[in-house]
């Protein structure tokens, strides 16, 4: 074959695959309303690629012309179906039948055929990302089967030239068929990854816990997302390659306490702490509960931090223990209510039985009268450890230490019963 006709018609397909690399992004196929114009787009641009390769002949070594038409068919059926390869196909058809001759019979058949080859192998792959060599190296086979089945329909003469051109049809479609299909998936996977990464992107940056991902050996921060940059108070261009190691308590305590994981740590790679110091862009210390996980890949290692305020959990904490102890001092005040209420009856009925008998104005009256009212203090005393709805304490004085407040204790009790 002529190589500079060879480097010509490469070019040409080139030319393709860069549209197809840049054109991804103009047209979003992903969304479904803009799908049809994206295939509408390939067919045609492919199309005729195909026709500008009828037109840019190549000269076989034998003398004869050939042409790699059915190559970018065939390409974008495997890569997007068969509904981009047909329109391909049917620009193509267009030109030949314009052309017209005798060959224009099987030359439209065999165009026709190569697109429904393309969409067979693209159905067969299962997809535009799951096109791999070996479906592209059948699908060359294939077309190259279908152009000897084209000579062959031109009878005699057809088999005759063929007999000719057979190598170059071999090389240019089984060769360089597979081939330029690699740098269409390579285009595919970049773009894959590209999606991968924004769906990364948009899962971290949502992400309720601040997370960061740092180089274990140097600790430069490589990445965070949103609620890291919102709690440590500083931008994500200013946290990104940072030393992580800035936001660690200057006490020797808390470095210590990052930098010495335990056995465990070591062992599987995940390390949990609570209530950690965490400094912020302003210098206050935050409390952060932190999750770390190590994990290697291309023989570097990366720490995958999580953090969270603690703030909630020590209030729930704290909430936690105040319903303990309430529970507790509420167990304990009803256990004395119970065993006070039963003699404190029988003390204020005899004070009163005693009161009704003595003389009003003599001293012993005076007694049981005291007795009876000290008694319904202690009445009103014990109803109120059955009221406590919170802990209130007195102050210390001396050598008195805090004692529980019964009175404001059950207060809000009280004032509801008033309302």
């Amino acid at each position: 074959m002529d190589y500079h006709h060879l480097l010509e018609a490469t070019g040409v397909v080139v030319s393709g695959i860069l549209f197809y690399s840049l054109a991804y992004g103009w047209f979003a196929p992903d969304n479904p309303r803009r799908r049809p114009l994206w295939v509408i787009a390939l067919g045609l641009v492919w199309g005729a690629i195909a026709v500008v390769l009828m037109i840019s002949r190549i000269q076989t070594t034998e003398g004869p012309f050939i042409d790699g038409r059915a190559i970018p068919i065939a390409l974008i059926g495997l890569f997007e179906g068969w509904r981009a390869g047909l329109i391909a196909g049917l620009a193509a058809v267009a030109y030949r039948i314009y052309l017209g001759g005798g060959g224009a019979p099987a030359g439209v058949v065999a165009i026709l055929a190569v697109a429904v080859a393309g969409g067979l192998a693209h159905r067969w792959a299962g997809g535009t990302e799951r096109v791999r060599i070996r479906h592209a190296v059948v699908l060359a086979v294939g077309t190259f089967f279908i152009t000897f089945g084209a000579f062959e329909l031109r009878g005699e003469p057809g088999r005759t030239l063929f007999a000719r051109v057979w190598p170059s049809y071999l090389v240019l479609t089984v060769v360089g068929l597979p081939m330029l299909a690699l740098l269409m998936q390579s285009i595919v996977e970049r773009r894959l990854l590209a999606q991968e990464r924004e769906r990364f992107r948009a899962v971290l940056d949502d992400a309720t816990d601040a997370v960061r991902i740092v180089d274990a050996d140097t600790q430069r921060i490589l990445d965070c997302n949103r609620a890291d940059c919102e709690l440590s108070g500083f931008a994500r261009d200013a946290l990104l390659g940072r030393d992580s190691r800035q936001f660690w308590p200057q006490s020797s305590g808390g470095r210590a306490a990052r930098e010495e994981p335990s056995p465990e740590a070591r062992g599987t790679g995940l390390a949990r702490a609570l209530s950690v110091p965490f400094l912020t862009a302003t210098g206050r210390a935050l409390t952060v509960d932190c999750t770390s996980r190590t994990v290697a890949y291309r023989g570097r290692r990366y720490e995958i931090v999580i953090y969270r305020d603690a703030a909630d959990r020590l209030a729930g904490e704290e909430a936690r223990r105040e319903a303990a102890s309430l529970r507790s001092v509420n167990l304990l005040a009803q256990a004395a209510a119970h065993e006070i209420n039963n003699p404190l009856a029988i003390i204020m009925g005899y004070s009163q039985m005693l009161e009704d008998r003595l003389a009003t104005g003599s001293e012993e009256g005076t007694w049981a009268r005291t007795s009876r009212k000290a008694a319904g203090r202690i009445r009103d005393a014990v109803a109120r450890l059955n009221r406590i709805v919170r802990i209130e304490s007195t102050e210390s004085t001396g050598a008195l230490p805090p004692i529980l407040d019964t009175e404001r204790s059950a207060e809000q009790h009280d004032d509801d019963a008033r309302r």
